[in-house]
């Protein structure tokens, strides 16, 4: 029979390994937890602000916050009478080139024919010289010989030396015109360099019609891509600067998840890797693809404690795209499975 005593050691022994293995299984439960910590990421997505290339008025502005809009969609309008004077004055002026350019190739075109009729002219001309000439000094010579023998008189010698001598004259004469009108083509090359002038201010004014058009087009704000307006930065009515935000549109279909991986662990993850991801709303699950591992280290490190005498270790950004209409920039996801090893 035990005794009381007995009992009640017994009682103190049970309730000591009861404390232990409680402790034991405590301790092992902990130490699990820190070495597989939860890894969290936050969300974010493609968003740009609607900027106006040129300044003026807003007269229209067509949506509001929360508005969904499609790629080529009209969003707001800049005043744009100004620009439209712009570019009638810009057409008037081009077609006022391009009048001057046609009737500089017309004087092209008439100067040319006339200076080469002019030159074949005084060609002929000079040929016929040249011709008379020729006659004129074998008659002089001829008769030069006669009246020095007598067989001819003085005074008829004297009417062909004055042949002579006029052929001479009209032999130079035309010497001056073939080179009069070979001047005249000198002409011709001057009005084609005027004509390529014209039609270089012609291309010059058709830039400048351009240029001001593009203005116009963008008096139109239209939606770059599809999404949703987020944020709305003026009213109708105000007055915009060049480059000013008009609103703030977001790709509801370009998002993605940037995870912190520190350095010990980052050899698990890879481009083109498959993850699985869970929200704080345990129902919100993703699945999204690695695109980016950064090559540059995240200001955030895990810090080291005395007690282990650990080194510190920073992270890395991993980017999931996951392209998820679910997805709102802000939220947290913890990364759930896709390691490699």
């Amino acid at each position: 029979m035990i005794t009381k005593p007995d009992t009640i050691f017994m009682r103190g022994a049970t309730y000591m390994l009861l404390l232990i293995l409680s402790v034991t299984l405590l301790t092992g439960c902990g130490g699990n937890a820190a070495a597989s910590p939860e890894m969290w990421g936050r969300a974010e997505a493609k968003e740009v602000d609607i900027n106006s290339k040129i300044p003026g008025r807003v007269i229209n502005l067509l949506v509001k916050e929360g508005d969904r809009v499609e790629k080529g969609q009209l969003l707001a309008c800049i005043d744009s009478r100004d620009i439209v004077a712009q570019v009638n004055q810009a057409r008037a002026n081009v077609k006022s080139l391009e009048a001057q350019t046609a009737q500089a190739s017309t004087v092209t075109v008439l100067q040319d024919q006339t200076a080469r009729a002019a030159l074949n002219t005084a060609y002929a001309q000079f040929e016929k010289a040249q011709s008379d000439l020729a006659l004129a000094e074998s008659d002089y010579n001829r008769y030069s010989e006669l009246v020095a023998s007598g067989a001819i008189s003085r005074q008829l010698f004297d009417t062909y030396r004055t042949k002579y001598q006029v052929s001479q004259a009209a032999y130079t004469q035309a010497q001056a015109g073939v080179a009069s009108a070979e001047a005249g083509l000198l002409q011709t090359n001057v009005n084609i360099a005027n004509e390529q002038a014209m039609r270089s201010k012609v291309v010059q004014g058709q830039a400048s019609l351009e240029q001001v058009e593009v203005s116009l087009d963008e008096t139109e704000i239209r939606a770059p891509f599809d999404g949703i307006i987020t944020t709305k930065y003026v009213e109708e009515g105000a007055m915009v600067s060049q480059g000013m935000p008009l609103v703030a549109i977001q790709d509801t279909m370009d998002n993605w998840v940037n995870l912190k991986v520190k350095e010990t662990e980052l050899s698990r993850y890879a481009i083109n890797q498959t993850v699985e991801l869970e929200g704080r709303d345990s129902k919100l699950k993703l699945s999204g693809v690695i695109v980016d591992i950064s090559k540059k280290p995240e200001f955030a490190t895990y810090r080291a404690t005395n007690e282990r005498s650990d080194n510190d270790i920073i992270t890395f950004n991993v980017k999931v795209q996951v392209n998820s209409e679910k997805v709102r920039p802000g939220m947290r996801f913890r990364f759930v499975t896709g390691d490699i090893k």
